[in-house]
C-alpha cells in the first residue's frame, strides 16, 4: 500500500511541480527558461508513457499535457517577455545540470518508445476480456513499460486491470481489502484463440492485497495450445471459476474462467503471455512470443474496450 501511495505521488505531484517550474519560477535569462521548457517536455512525455495512471485516473493521462501547454503560455506572458533585452550569458557551470537532465530524459524516452514496437513476427489473438474498459498496466517491449520484459519467457506478457467510470482500477486510490472492490475481479475470461486446453490448475485461494503467494507464481491458471502451435497462459484466475478441463477444444466465443487474485499478484488482474518451444504443456518454459490483441501490439497505457 505504501508503494501505491508513492506511485500516486510520483504520477501527480511531480507533474504539478513541473507545471509550476515553467509557469512561475523566476529565471535569470531566456536560455534558462528555454532549457526548463525542454526538460519539462521530455519529462512530461516520459511520465505520460510510463506513469501508473490506473492508480490515480487514466483520464488524467491526457489532461496533464494540456496543463503543460497552459503553463507554457503563462510562462511566456509572465516570464519570457520581461527577459527580452536581459539575456545575459549563462555560466557554463549552470548549464551542466539542465543539459544532464535533458540527456537522461531523452535516453529514457528512447527506451520507452522503443518498447512500442517489436521487430519480431507476432501472432494475433482475440481479447480475453470484453464488454468493459481495461487498462494495460504492464506491456510492451521495454523494461520501463513492462516489468516482465527481462523475465523469460514472459518478455511480451500483458498485465491488465479493469477501470471504472473514474478511470481507476478501484474506488480507492490505494486499493482495499475487499476483492470485489476491484473493477476486474470476477470478470469473465474468454479464450484468445482456437485451440486445445492442455493445463488447468484450480486449487489456490484468492489472496487479499497486499498478501501474495510466491510459491505458486501463476496461481490458478489455464494453458492453451493454439492452432498455430503457440501456447498461451492466462493466470491469476479466481478459485472455482474455471469452466474447462484439460483436453477441451475452445474457440474465442468460449468463457474459460473469471479473473481472480491467486498466485504471486499484488492485486486482481489478468496476466497473459504467449510462448513456443520448450517442454510441451509446461508453463514458464520456452521462448517468448510477441503477440497482438485484435491486431494491436499493446503497451502500458493502452486501453481495451472491445465490445462484443
Amino acid at each position: 500500500m505504501v508503494q501505491i501511495a508513492i506511485l500516486s505521488l510520483f504520477t501527480v505531484v511531480i507533474p504539478l511541480l513541473f507545471i509550476w517550474e515553467i509557469a512561475f519560477k523566476k529565471h535569470e535569462n531566456i536560455t534558462s527558461w528555454i532549457l526548463s521548457i525542454i526538460i519539462v517536455v521530455l519529462a512530461t512525455i516520459f511520465i505520460w508513457a510510463a506513469g501508473p495512471w490506473h492508480i490515480v485516473s487514466v483520464y488524467l493521462r491526457n489532461i496533464f499535457p494540456l496543463f503543460y501547454l497552459v503553463a507554457c503560455f503563462v510562462g511566456y506572458k509572465r516570464i519570457f517577455r520581461p527577459l527580452i533585452g536581459k539575456n545575459h550569458a549563462t555560466k557554463k557551470s549552470k548549464l551542466i545540470f539542465p543539459i544532464g537532465l535533458i540527456v537522461v530524459f531523452t535516453f529514457l524516452n528512447v527506451i520507452v518508445f522503443r518498447g512500442y514496437y517489436t521487430y519480431k513476427e507476432t501472432i494475433d489473438l482475440e481479447s480475453p476480456l470484453r464488454n468493459k474498459n481495461y487498462f494495460v498496466v504492464h506491456g510492451g517491449a521495454s523494461p520501463i513499460l513492462n516489468h516482465h520484459f527481462l523475465v523469460k519467457p514472459q518478455n511480451y506478457a500483458l498485465d491488465m486491470v479493469g477501470i471504472n467510470s473514474l478511470g481507476r482500477r478501484t474506488a480507492s486510490l490505494v486499493g482495499g481489502s475487499i476483492l470485489e472492490d476491484y473493477t476486474i475481479f470476477g470478470d469473465y475470461v474468454y479464450s484468445p484463440c482456437i485451440g486445445k486446453i492442455v493445463v488447468v490448475v484450480d486449487e489456490f485461494d484468492d489472496f487479499i492485497p497486499p498478501n501474495t503467494d510466491r510459491n505458486n507464481i501463476a496461481g490458478n491458471h489455464i494453458l492453451i495450445n493454439c492452432n498455430n502451435g503457440v501456447e498461451v497462459l492466462l493466470a491469476h484466475l479466481k478459485k472455482g471459476s474455471i469452466r474447462v478441463k484439460s483436453g477441451d477444444f475452445v474457440t474465442p466465443d468460449d468463457i474459460l474462467a473469471q479473473v481472480g487474485n491467486s498466485g504471486n499478484t499484488s492485486e486482481p488482474h489478468l496476466h497473459m503471455h504467449a510462448e513456443s518451444g520448450g517442454e510441451p504443456n509446461t508453463i514458464l518454459n520456452g521462448t517468448a512470443m510477441p503477440f497482438t490483441i485484435n491486431s494491436r501490439f499493446l503497451v502500458r497505457g493502452n486501453t481495451l474496450n472491445e465490445k462484443y
